[in-house]
Order: structure tokens, then sequence, then C-alpha cells
């Protein structure tokens, strides 16, 4: 079997201490942080400010000496994982490839998610020679569908396809293990370039491509099944079929993985990625207090204790992850030592 990037349950089994906590005590401390370097980007997405979408808050950024002594505290916790996601676009902000050096070299992996328009040589030798994965978000498969989805003008296309042909090139030249993947969100704009856009990501030799909705839209793409043809040993296609169940309620009560994930945006610390920006769900500034002191303190055993699940996002970023630690925390079976 090929490597399967996306399937988040079954990382948890991995993590058996964290597990451990949960079981006994209802709380441990995350395995991968989201954090935001910045909430500057050089596109103006449709979605990125919609209701619960996580996107851009502000046009605050970080400078290396405040996001090193935040990625020292995120080390302290004993996490394993560091995603650079946004907010705003990472590489808005110049320290992101010395951030990605940095946390690559006190001993965690390190990630990014990127709309891919801003890189340079020197940032994608970077890149391959110290991430775990990259994954470029494009959600168009031609020129016009792209840059009415991202309104920018129309010169990105063609640089994000030859970026990321610039970063297979070079993860064979350095024989990396890097993961490169790109993702396409489907609404009734961007269905239609859905096969040109997974053909061209095929043609330019990256690893996968991810594909699921906009939020709360759950038009089916009439093209998946000539899209997953396209599938074969070197190329993988996740397509989040779930996501797409608009009848979907969660069955649970509690968000118990929001404990394994935690989100950093620039200065603010969240339980979710989904309430970046949301002022009531903020669970602490780290100008004012460390991380350990926010993690643990009583606000944010408020907002958990809050937490409605049934207001929140149906298909959340963790839902799957959910449903799995329900089942183990809160459904145990009888005679679990007989296997």
């Amino acid at each position: 079997m090929g490597k399967i990037p996306i399937n988040l349950q079954s990382k948890l089994f991995y993590h058996p201490d964290r597990i451990s906590d949960l079981l006994e005590n209802n709380k441990t401390t995350p395995i991968t942080w989201e954090f935001d370097l910045t909430n500057i980007c050089n596109h103006n997405c449709i979605g990125c400010n919609a209701p619960n979408a996580g996107g851009r808050t502000d046009e605050n950024s970080l400078t290396f000496n405040e996001a090193t002594n935040y990625i020292d505290q995120i080390y302290e916790l004993n996490a394993k994982a560091i995603n650079l996601t946004g907010g705003g676009e990472p590489f808005s902000n110049d320290i992101t490839p010395k951030i990605i050096k940095y946390i690559k070299n006190i001993g965690l992996e390190v990630s990014i998610i990127t709309n891919g328009t801003l890189l340079t040589d020197e940032i994608i030798d970077t890149i391959v020679k110290n991430c775990t994965w990259i994954r470029i978000s494009i959600d168009g498969g031609d020129v016009e569908t792209y840059t009415n989805i991202r309104r920018i003008s129309n010169n990105y296309f063609n640089l994000v396809f030859d970026n990321l042909k610039k970063l297979t090139i070079r993860k064979k030249e350095l024989n990396s293990n890097i993961t490169i993947g790109s993702s396409f969100l489907t609404n009734k704009i961007t269905i239609p370039s859905l096969l040109k856009y997974a053909k061209l990501c095929k043609d330019v030799d990256i690893d996968y491509i991810q594909i699921r909705p906009f939020h709360r839209d759950y038009t089916i793409p009439y093209n998946i099944d000539e899209v997953k043809k396209l599938q074969d040993d070197n190329f993988k296609i996740y397509y989040s079929e779930n996501k797409y169940d608009k009848t979907y309620k969660k069955e649970y009560n509690k968000c118990i993985a929001h404990n394994l994930s935690g989100v950093i945006n620039v200065h603010s610390v969240y339980l979710c990625c989904h309430f970046r920006g949301i002022e009531s769900k903020k669970l602490g500034d780290l100008r004012h207090d460390n991380l350990l002191k926010i993690w643990t303190g009583d606000r944010k055993r408020i907002i958990e204790n809050e937490l409605d699940v049934g207001k929140c996002l149906p298909h959340c970023r963790l839902d799957l992850v959910n449903r799995t630690l329900n089942d183990l925390i809160y459904n145990q079976p009888q005679h679990k030592n007989f296997i």
C-alpha cells in the first residue's frame, strides 16, 4: 500500500501516550500545532473569510524572535510537529524560510500549507531539505476559474504549476522524502475545471491531490469518477466523500480531538482552526502568558465546557478523529482484554 497522508484516524494509534492521557485524564497536550506566522496574504480567496473558515483575521505578523519564542514553548509541551499555515500566506512573512530551518533543527517535524505563488528557488530548496510535506492550495484547473476564486491577476496560475514542477524536480535531485501535494476546494464554480486540474497535477509529478468542498457546500463533483481514474501507484487522489453528506449530524457530544492539535494564530491561541479570529473562543495571548499556562488554564476549561459541537461546522477538520476518540473513550466495549 502507498502512503496515506490524510488518514487522520489511523495516525492516532502511533501516539499511545496521548491516548492514555485522554483515557485517564480527559486531557493532554497537542501532538501537532498549526502555527500562523502572518495574517497577510497576496491572494483574496472567496472562501477565506466565510464563517468558520479559519481564514485571515487581521494584518499582523510575527518577528523572528517572537516566532522562535513560541516554537520553543511548543517544543517544551512535548509536541511532535508544527504545520505552518494560515491565517495568511506563510511566505508573505519573510522569516518563514528561516523558521522552517529552525523548527527542523530543534527536532520537530515541519510542514507547510501555501498558495505556492511566492516560492523562489531558494525557498524551494529550503522546503525540500527540511519539510516533511507541503500542500499547495489551487482550487482551479484553468486560468479563469483560478483567478475568479482567488481574486488575483491571471499570471499566477502558470506560476503555481511551474513552482510545483520545480518542487518535484528538486525533490528528485536531493533524493528527498518530502511529500508534495495539492488541494482543490469544490463548488459550482470550480467543479467544471476539476479534471483539468487533476491532469495538470499528475503531469508535474506530485504525490497526491486532496479534493473537498468549500465549507457548507455539498455540490458533488459530477466528474469525480473521471478524476479517480487518474490515480496510480505514484499519484494518489484523496476525495473527502464524507464531507459531501449534507444530512450528516455529529453523534458525539464532546470535542476531544482538539487536545491533540492546537492552533496559534500569530499571538493568539485557539482550540480549533475554525475558531480563528473569534474573540469568545480565544484561549489566550502569548504576549501576556506562556503557552503552558494558556493550555492548562481555566479559560480553556470554560470554553471546552461551553462548547456545543452541534453548533460547530458539521464536517470540521477533526470530525473523523473525534468519532474515533469518542468511541474509544465513551463507548468502551465489554471484555476489552479479549481480542
